[in-house]
């Protein structure tokens, strides 16, 4: 009996790696499938202004689910239910707009809010099982911020992948 290790690999935001790890990995699994013999399909998707996309809302679910502490959930919806701009266009000023979505380009906060967000979809992408497997490891994705790589090792299995991903956008 072989038991399968799952293996999504998020290498943004994290001290000392880039998207340059993300890239070593995707070709090691190419690399492999193509020694062997077969076909590997890889999927890339750019999360357009995915930090600005993300629904406050759905985020404050997502930090109940997993037990965030109150105080802090009454500092978050302090911050994202006050959060406003002013548009500056040559030497016009909008009036205040609020904002109603995405967290802050640059915060500290942000990358860890954001992969809060998109966990849902790294779940549901190695439960479905449609991944690039190598022995007793499965690689299904690779994420580097708002940029993903699903594998697959099958025309079909991406498309399933895809799926999934369309259903969670």
């Amino acid at each position: 009996m072989i038991i399968y290790t799952h293996m999504t690999c998020s290498l943004a935001f994290k001290k000392h790696l880039s998207c340059s790890h993300s890239i070593f990995i995707m070709h090691k699994v190419v690399e492999y499938f193509v020694s062997n013999s077969s076909t590997v399909y890889l999927c890339s998707l750019d999360i357009t202004k995915a930090f600005d996309k993300v629904n406050h809302y759905a985020l404050f679910l997502k930090l109940m689910d997993r037990q965030t502490p109150i105080a802090f959930m009454r500092i978050l919806t302090y911050w994202y239910g006050n959060c406003s701009a002013i548009v500056k266009w040559n030497l016009c000023i909008s009036s205040c707009i609020s904002l109603i979505c995405g967290v802050r380009q640059g915060g500290v906060l942000s990358p860890i809010l954001f992969a809060v967000y998109i966990n849902d979809l790294i779940v549901k992408l190695v439960k479905a099982n449609l991944g690039c497997c190598m022995g007793s490891l499965c690689i299904c994705c690779l994420f580097y911020a708002d940029d993903i790589i699903l594998l697959a090792g099958s025309l079909h299995n991406l498309q399933l992948m895809l799926d999934i991903y369309a259903i969670l956008k």
